[in-house]
C-alpha cells in the first residue's frame, strides 16, 4: 500500500541512501550527488517520502517560503517508475503545501527530460527572466484571476517583461482586469503569477495611474516573494 510520509524516520532515509547508490553505482545517474542536501532536508523536515510497505520508493526535498514553495529534488526508485508513483507523490505533496497556505510552487527541471512530466500534471513554464537559463515551472494552488491582452475596464494591473525604462514603447505583456468583493479592496480572485523583479507594474484605478514601478518597489499587498508577484488586495 502507497502511503505518503510528511515526517519520515532514520529506515525511510536509509532506504533512500541505498538505492540512489545502487543507481549511482549502476547508472552514474540519480541524485547521490546532492545525498547532502537530502539528509539536510530530513534533518530540517523538508523532506516528503512515498513507501509500499513502508519501504521507500520516491522522495521530495522541498521548502516552504510564506506563501510560496520550491521543490527542489524529486525521485523515484528505478524499479518503481512507469507506474504513477510520481503523480501521486506530487499530487499529495502539493495538497500538503495547500494546508501550510501555500499559493503556488516553484521548480527547475533536472534532468531537463523531466519537463513533460512536469506539463503533464499541470505545471507551467515561466516566462523567460533575465540571466536565468533553466527551465523553470510553477503551478498555483488556488484559483486565479486570469490574465488577458485586453483593457477591458478603468481598474486594472498590468505588467511588462521588462524595466520601466524600456516599457513606455511597448504595450504592456499581460492585463488583469480586476473585480473586488464587497469590502471594495479584496480581489474576487488573486494575482498569482511568475515576475522578475526589476519588472515595471502598473496600477490603474477608476482610470488613474496609482503606481507605476518596479514589481520589487510596489506596496499594494505586493512583495517580492522570490519568483512570484502576489496580488489579493489594494
Amino acid at each position: 500500500m502507497l502511503k505518503l510520509n510528511i515526517q519520515p524516520n532514520e529506515k525511510h532515509l536509509a532506504d533512500i541512501e541505498k538505492w540512489l547508490i545502487d543507481e549511482w553505482n549502476e547508472t552514474n545517474q540519480g541524485f547521490y550527488c546532492n545525498w547532502s542536501i537530502i539528509s539536510e532536508a530530513f534533518d530540517k523536515k523538508n523532506l516528503i517520502v512515498i513507501t509500499e510497505n513502508d519501504y521507500s520508493i520516491g522522495f521530495v526535498v522541498y521548502r516552504i517560503y510564506d506563501l510560496t514553495a520550491a521543490i527542489n529534488i524529486t525521485e523515484i526508485k528505478q524499479s518503481e517508475r512507469k507506474k504513477g508513483i510520481a503523480k501521486k507523490l506530487i499530487n499529495e505533496t502539493l495538497e500538503f503545501f495547500k494546508t501550510k497556505g501555500v499559493l503556488a510552487t516553484k521548480l527547475f527541471c533536472s534532468p531537463e527530460n523531466s519537463e513533460p512530466f512536469w506539463k503533464r500534471i499541470g505545471f507551467l513554464n515561466f516566462p523567460k527572466i533575465p540571466h536565468e537559463s533553466r527551465i523553470n515551472m510553477y503551478k498555483t494552488l488556488v484559483e486565479t484571476l486570469p490574465n488577458s491582452q485586453e483593457n477591458k475596464n478603468e481598474t486594472t494591473i498590468k505588467l511588462w517583461n521588462c524595466e520601466p525604462y524600456q516599457a513606455n514603447r511597448i504595450e504592456p505583456n499581460w492585463i488583469w482586469n480586476l473585480s473586488f468583493l464587497n469590502d471594495n479592496k479584496t480581489l474576487t480572485k488573486p494575482i498569482i503569477f511568475p515576475a522578475y523583479k526589476d519588472w515595471q507594474v502598473e496600477l490603474t484605478k477608476n482610470g488613474e495611474t496609482v503606481i507605476l514601478d518596479k514589481v520589487k518597489y510596489c506596496r499594494i499587498d505586493l512583495a517580492d516573494y522570490g519568483s512570484f508577484m502576489i496580488i489579493r488586495e489594494l
